[in-house]
């Protein structure tokens, strides 16, 4: 099609807007393009890059240059070279041709910055490195090395040239940031690779930063074609990177028919080099070689290098459930790098690798990513059909990583059935339960858990768990990662009750927290406590009616979010590395924004899905439709009235239109609003206000922990619970909707007019009884329905300040029977709703105070208490409580006493439980700002509590 034609393919509004931008000649295109881009359909989108491909001259279109000398790394609007590779090849030969004298002065200097690096003389490195960008511009192989540099760093230090220098390539372009998480200690490769390959195809917009983001984490190209749209775009950065591209995919093509090309490719990464780099690595350091295999695209030119990560490359990878078949010149190279390589090699202590060089082997003994790769290697080439050792097996699973995220998924279900020893078995369904999606192999997991169990350990997961932490810590935690509450749901003989799974689950958090001495775990098992007693103090079961995926979502963040997180939290505000004094807050409510989009609309994991699955598809017509109607024409009562022929047409009549008025609701209005679905009630693309302000409140939390930690671990959880604070003032919307059908869908006028008066004259009373009767089922069905579109439970439910005080007095009252504050005795004005973690902090602060009045007060008197909201200064709940003294106390004594307790020494308070209410409470507010023991005193005859929190919204 004509470029004319695909121009008419877009509206009169659009077309006007992609001149205006493509008739300017300075500044840079894509920002403009991209925005127009974003408000098209699918078809005008593909009309776009069409027009964008044409060969047609326009004035915004920038041409790329050989040796660039300013930082290549951002999108310019460059058309698409569509050939084949020989053809690409071919351009890429004539201009090394041309320029053979330069791009060998380009090796010599490479050369020079790696012997220097092996030295470590890294100002040397840099002196190098920015003489190289004067004499010979920029180039991609030159950022690589120039942000290794800046990771080898001494933590806390900074090279001001090397922070100036990537200031200038573009800290927060994608290429540039990408890279920085490649190459970081704080980061695994394999999500960041997952990240990479899976930003956003936008076309022309960004297709050539996308091909350059992927030279760090997968080099390989995957077929012919691949490579030759893969060097078009490289070829764009500088020519040195295409000829390094070229030599490292070198199988896909025959070099030497490119004769200039193969002379510089020769010149680039001389082998001698290779180990004095490798031993650049502490050699017997367990991170060691996981770090050498995330930095070695920086020498992606030596040859060893390209045959070390053809191995891992493919078989160390979480983007794809099986391995790439390999083309058959890499096979080679495999099968003579690792040779006949067998589980029990991996682990019997000579180098397990046959490539000869030393430093690196010494590597591979000490690390695990090779051995990884090589578990995943083995397994696929035998297809699984072979049995382990057990003991082999279980030294393996020490010495590797991640290959719960990396194993063959067919291999490792092949294996399990035919492994003979249960353990063996066990330990790889638990590979298998993170990665496989089948339903089958989670159900042979549950079953062999829970026979286990049984068998061994006395029907406990927890003892389970205990009996492998010292033999096998491993299969502990893998089976502490997946026993998450969904999965002991499922659990029915080890938790064949409801109030079982919280218990456990607290339990194996309790556990972790004495493996790990990290107490993050404890506090993790008080919220799950606290949670349970809450839903018990509330009597609700959860059908988890409206859900999302948790564990889904957090891999949807790691896969589509992760690099715009990433460069959110490091482009801070002096971009020096270590420094975390601000974060990029538009950037950071950007991701929340795409997230919460994905948290309602995921058609997999999504509100949305849940909505389709749970609701549309049955329970909401069943329950507002079937079970009304079917329970009055099924009630004997009524009877006579459906024998006579006049009210049961009018009958008819009425259901028919009941029920398309039911189905109405259910095809239009219970979806995420859309183009397609303009009149759905979800509408997270909409912010008002209220929204708004949890929208800021996430992104200082998440800006906030970053600065306290400078990490990113847990940000997904955070994630998770804004999204649903998010989502439930959306659902308001739903419940506010069915509230105002109650009337329409009751259809009263067509009730009292027609049908009712349809019945014989001698059942007009039985007539009036059955409309009102019929009224009140859809009322209680209505109202039902309205608990359905909020968060569940399990997601760390909302809770009012009043329902964690009755919570508490319940908890205390396990012990102290009659113990009864009296509901009269709140004086609150407003009821006061709390979501998240943070209601755990004030159930905390609330059990001390009134176990304190349950014990020492007197208990037939009242527990007054005041729940109020205070904004003189930000938002600020205050609670209050007042407790009376005992009549056979004196309130001097009791007020010395207290005053005693708040003058000693808290530090120690939770370590011990008589009389530590007080310090625990001082404690407390030593440790959280958000915090404060305002008021613990005697007042006349009472003991007085104030308590103050401060809200984030």
């Amino acid at each position: 099609m004509s470029r004319f034609a695909e121009l008419k393919r877009l509206d009169k509004k659009t077309r006007n807007k992609l001149r205006a931008i493509l008739s300017v000649s300075e500044g840079n295109a894509i920002p403009g393009l991209s925005a127009l881009r974003g408000t098209l359909g699918k078809d005008q989108s593909a009309a776009l890059d069409v027009i964008l491909n044409s060969p047609a001259r326009l004035r915004a279109v920038r041409t790329s240059s050989h040796f660039p000398k300013n930082p290549p790394f951002v999108d310019t609007l460059q058309p698409a070279r569509l050939m084949g590779l020989d053809e690409m090849l071919s351009v890429i030969e004539v201009a090394v041709v041309s320029h053979k004298e330069r791009l060998a002065r380009i090796a010599e200097k490479l050369h020079a910055i790696d012997q220097l690096y092996a030295e470590r003389n890294f100002k040397s490195c840099v002196d190098r490195i920015m003489a190289t960008i004067q004499s010979e511009g920029w180039s991609h192989a030159l950022l690589r090395r120039i942000i290794l540099i800046r990771e080898k760093q001494a933590k806390g230090s900074v090279d001001d040239r090397i922070e100036n220098l990537v200031r200038q390539a573009g800290i927060k372009n994608i290429p540039v940031a990408s890279l920085i998480h490649a190459y970081s200690l704080d980061q695994n490769i394999l999500t960041i690779k997952r990240s990479i390959l899976n930003i956003a195809d936008r076309g022309i917009t960004n297709r050539y930063t996308r091909a350059i983001s992927r030279l760090s984490v997968q080099p390989f190209a995957a077929s012919v074609e691949d490579l030759a749209h893969f060097l078009s775009e490289v070829e764009k950065c500088s020519l040195i990177d295409a000829v390094i591209l070229a030599k490292f995919n070198a199988h896909l093509f025959e070099l030497d028919d490119y004769p200039a090309i193969s002379e510089i490719a020769t010149a680039l990464g001389q082998p001698k080099l290779f180990e004095p780099l490798v031993a650049t690595y502490e050699l017997d350091n367990v991170d060691s070689e996981y770090t050498l295999f995330k930095h070695s695209s920086a020498w992606m030119e030596y040859d060893p290098i390209r045959r070390y990560r053809i191995l891992i490359d493919h078989y160390y990878d979480a983007s794809r459930d099986e391995a790439a078949e390999l083309p058959k010149a890499l096979a080679e190279q495999v099968r003579a790098w690792v040779g006949e390589a067998t589980p029990h090699d991996l682990i019997s202590g000579p180098p397990f690798t046959k490539h000869g060089y030393s430093a690196l082997a010494q590597l591979e003994l000490s690390g695990t990513a090779t051995r990884s790769a090589l578990f995943n290697y083995w397994l696929t080439e035998s297809e699984g059909q072979i049995g382990f050792e057990k003991e082999d097996l279980l030294r393996l699973m020490g010495v590797t990583r991640d290959l719960a995220r990396t194993v063959p998924i067919r291999a490792v279900r092949t294996a399990a059935k035919l492994a003979k020893d249960s353990l063996v078995r066990l330990i790889l369904l638990l590979l298998l339960a993170k990665r496989s999606k089948n339903e089958l192999d989670s159900f042979l997991l549950r079953k062999l858990l829970e026979d286990t169990a049984f068998k061994y350990h006395n029907g406990s997961l927890v003892e389970l768990v205990k009996s492998y932490e010292k033999s096998h810590p491993y299969v502990s935690e893998y089976v502490y990662d997946i026993a998450t509450e969904d999965f002991l749901a499922k659990l029915t003989r080890l938790a064949p009750h409801r109030a079982d799974i919280p218990e456990i689950r607290a339990s194996l958090h309790e556990w972790m927290a004495s493996f790990t001495n990290d107490e993050h775990f404890l506090q993790r098992a008080r919220a799950v406590r606290i949670d349970h007693q809450i839903n018990r103090v509330r009597n609700e079961i959860d059908d988890h009616r409206i859900y999302v995926d948790p564990s889904r979502f957090a891999s949807w963040i790691e896969d589509e979010m992760m690099i715009e997180l990433n460069s959110a939290l490091t482009s801070t505000g002096s971009g020096k590395k270590v420094v975390a004094v601000t974060c990029d807050e538009t950037m950071l409510d950007l991701v929340m924004t795409q997230s919460y989009n994905a948290f309602c609309s995921n058609a997999v994991f999504g509100i949305a899905s849940y909505l389709g699955r749970r609701i549309r598809h049955g329970t909401f017509h069943g329950h507002l439709y079937s079970s009304v109607i079917n329970a009055m024409q099924a009630n004997p009562r009524f009877e006579p009235l459906f024998d006579h022929a006049p009210f049961a047409a009018k009958w008819d009549i009425w259901k028919d239109t009941y029920n398309k008025a039911v189905q109405t609701i259910i095809a239009e209005r219970l979806h995420v609003h859309s183009k397609s679905k303009p009149h759905g009630l979800l509408t997270p693309e909409v912010y008002w206000p209220a929204k708004q302000e949890v929208m800021s409140a996430a992104v200082k939390v998440i800006s906030n922990n970053y600065i306290e930690t400078t990490s990113i671990a847990g940000i997904d959880q955070t994630m998770i619970d804004y999204c649903w604070r998010l989502a439930e003032l959306d659902l308001v919307a739903v419940t506010r909707y069915l509230r105002a059908q109650q009337s329409p869908l009751k259809n009263e006028k067509f009730l009292l007019q027609d049908l009712v008066p349809a019945a014989a004259p001698a059942d007009a009373r039985l007539a009036d009884s059955f409309r009102r009767e019929l009224q009140l089922s859809i009322d209680r069905k209505l109202a039902a329905m309205f608990g359905w579109f909020k968060r569940p439970s399990i997601v760390a439910p909302i809770a009012t300040v009043s329902l964690l005080f009755a919570a508490t007095v319940a908890e205390v009252r396990d012990s102290i029977p009659d113990f009864n504050p009296q509901a009269g005795a709140d004086s609150s004005k407003e009821e006061i709703e709390l979501v998240g973690d943070f209601y755990h902090l004030i159930y905390d602060s609330f059990a001390i105070a009134v176990r304190n009045a349950a014990k020492y007060a007197d208990r037939k008197q009242p527990l007054k208490r005041n729940f109020e909201i205070v904004r003189d200064m930000g938002k600020r709940l205050v609670v209050e409580f007042s407790s009376s003294i005992l009549p056979t106390a004196d309130p001097a004594i009791v007020s010395a006493i207290i005053e005693e307790r708040k003058q000693a020494d808290f530090m120690d308070a939770n370590m011990y439980e008589d009389k530590s209410g007080i310090s625990k409470l001082l404690l407390l507010s030593h440790n959280r700002d958000d915090f404060a023991l305002d008021q613990y005193e005697v007042v006349g005859n009472e003991v007085r509590i104030r308590f103050i929190y401060a809200l984030e919204h």
